[in-house]
């Protein structure tokens, strides 16, 4: 099973998937509450946050087995068995979901599966419209598959381990930086096609990474507190029309990053806050589901849509939200239970088979 994590980031990672549903589910809120249209910003901020607080967490992971490991591949089948037993089989439940779906409750255009089934459905290019949710545990999956290798290389070129380490992270931003600058200057891609796009987005998984380590070695300052400030920014910036972010080559290039820094900072500052009890109960149970809710949360909200006629009055409208609030929440639950928490049983007894 996995560690119980920290309360605080348990409260980060709370924040994280209550940010993408009020962000998707305002749309049961628009007829009554135009204003509604500002949540947007957390499906984008949402989801950032996610990247940072998993690239802190498996920035820790992957220091110690670098530091335990004899040889410079050797660590690595370990890594990625633990990694995908705990995200694959979801992702592959809910990737049939979204299949059974197709044709009446959420059209959509038929996927490639070897694609979807490899996370290589948005490479280089942006996220296809088949269970759009997906893009980002593509860039993740892509992610805990190349940063290991790039590591390893490295460390068989007889280059120490935290030379190795050093230069992966720079190479692997670099990479990011690289696509992203080169499809704003020659290509039209939007921000939300940049944001798709596995090979683009790598380093915001990796300012997590690097935030891991200045955290481990106790380099924390008044800089980083300073940083935090930069998540009212990314607030402000992400709540604007999509236009204002295609309409900046700035943004398109940076914005990913100022998110990234002010969420890495937050998490940080704050690791060893105090959590009351009563907050933590809350938030250690949404962060055990978060994963399951993030998968599930929109197959949810077209089942409304297509089975619910859209409301236009106050109350139709706040009711149908609180709906599609209580029923990704359950639905989670139940998922967690009956299906993740069997998974991970499995794995650790392969583990120690």
């Amino acid at each position: 099973m996995e560690k119980k994590l920290n309360p605080w980031l348990d409260l980060c990672r709370s924040l994280a998937i209550i940010m993408v549903l009020l962000s998707h589910g305002r749309v049961f809120l628009l007829p009554a509450f135009p204003s509604a249209q500002h949540l947007k910003f957390g499906g984008f901020l949402g989801v950032e946050l996610f990247f940072v607080l998993s690239g802190f967490l498996i920035g820790r992971i992957i220091f110690d087995k670098i530091e335990k490991s004899d040889t410079a591949f050797g660590w690595i089948p370990s890594f990625w068995f633990r990694r995908w037993m705990r995200t694959y089989p979801s992702y592959l439940l809910f990737l049939i979901v979204n299949i059974l779906l197709i044709d009446n409750i959420r059209p959509e255009t038929q996927p490639s599966l070897l694609a979807f089934s490899t996370f290589t459905q948005s490479l280089t290019t942006p996220h296809p419209a088949f269970f759009g949710e997906a893009w980002s545990l593509a860039v993740e999956e892509v992610f805990y598959f190349l940063f290991p290798i790039v590591i390893s290389v490295f460390l068989f070129a007889k280059i120490n381990k935290g030379n190795s380490l050093i230069l992966a992270i720079a190479a692997m931003i670099a990479m990011s930086f690289a696509f992203r600058i080169n499809a704003v200057i020659n290509t039209s891609m939007t921000f939300n096609e940049i944001r798709s796009t596995s090979l683009y987005r790598l380093d915001s998984l990796m300012i997590g990474v690097i935030f891991s380590w200045l955290f481990l070695s106790k380099k924390i300052n008044i800089i980083s507190k300073l940083g935090v400030l930069l998540v009212p920014v990314a607030i402000y910036i992400a709540a604007k029309p999509d236009a204002f972010m295609d309409d900046s080559t700035f943004l398109k290039i940076f914005l990913f990053d100022i998110a990234n820094l002010g969420f890495a900072c937050l998490i940080t500052v704050f690791y060893h806050v105090d959590v009351t009890s009563i907050v933590r109960g809350v938030t250690s149970r949404i962060a055990r589901w978060s994963y399951a809710a993030y998968l599930i949360n929109l197959p949810v909200l077209y089942c409304i849509n297509y089975y619910i006629p859209k409301p236009t009055s106050l109350i139709g409208c706040i009711s149908v939200w609180v709906l599609f609030l209580v029923m990704t929440i359950l639905s989670s639950k139940l998922v967690y239970d009956l299906f993740e928490v069997k998974v991970l049983q499995l794995r650790d007894r392969m583990k120690s088979a």
